[in-house]
């Protein structure tokens, strides 16, 4: 499952995976069906397209009760979905802060802890968040950006010590 994957860095990694033989999830926001398509011409593997606002914990839950029930576990996960947006602090839409953090580090909490007692069943699985260089620096009138990229380091390795000696690891990459 790669979220975010219809575009850019999410399309580049879920291509890797495809060429790799991996069957893809391929999830974004609104209609991954035509990239999902393409996919699976492309590389020859089975591409689920799964259409979820990740700032709605029910969309979320809804997607991997289905994705679960449909695939019966999820083997890699990347979370990489994000929104952005560019303003001062004093500046910044409460309502985009909120926003921010549901996408960029909620849902990688929810989507980790649904997907993770199919992996630990297996004893297998693997865990990537997709981090970035404002995970370890700030720059100016990017609050959200630079907030939620280092959160999601904390979140790397909370979750990669309480997977290290069940077969799963957790990574983040930046």
């Amino acid at each position: 499952l790669v979220t975010g994957a219809t575009a850019g860095l999410g399309q580049a990694v879920a291509e890797s995976l495809a060429d790799a033989g991996a069957n893809i999830v391929l999830h974004d926001l609104t209609a991954p069906k035509e990239a999902a398509d393409r996919l699976a011409a492309r590389y020859g593997v089975s591409v689920i397209a799964a259409e979820a606002d990740l700032s709605q914990r029910t969309a979320i839950e809804t997607m991997m009760a289905q994705l679960l029930g449909r695939c019966g576990a999820i083997d890699i996960l990347v979370n990489n979905a994000v929104v952005r947006r560019f303003a001062a602090v004093e500046n910044f839409p409460p309502d985009e802060w909120d926003r921010a953090l549901a996408v960029n580090l909620s849902a990688p909490f929810h989507l980790i802890r649904l997907a993770l007692p199919a992996m630990k069943q297996r004893g297998w699985g693997r865990i990537v968040n997709i981090a970035s260089i404002y995970s370890t620096r700030a720059v100016e009138d990017r609050i959200d950006y630079v907030t939620t990229k280092t959160a999601i380091l904390g979140l790397t390795r909370a979750v990669a010590l309480e997977t290290a000696r069940t077969g799963i690891t957790c990574n983040a990459v930046a």
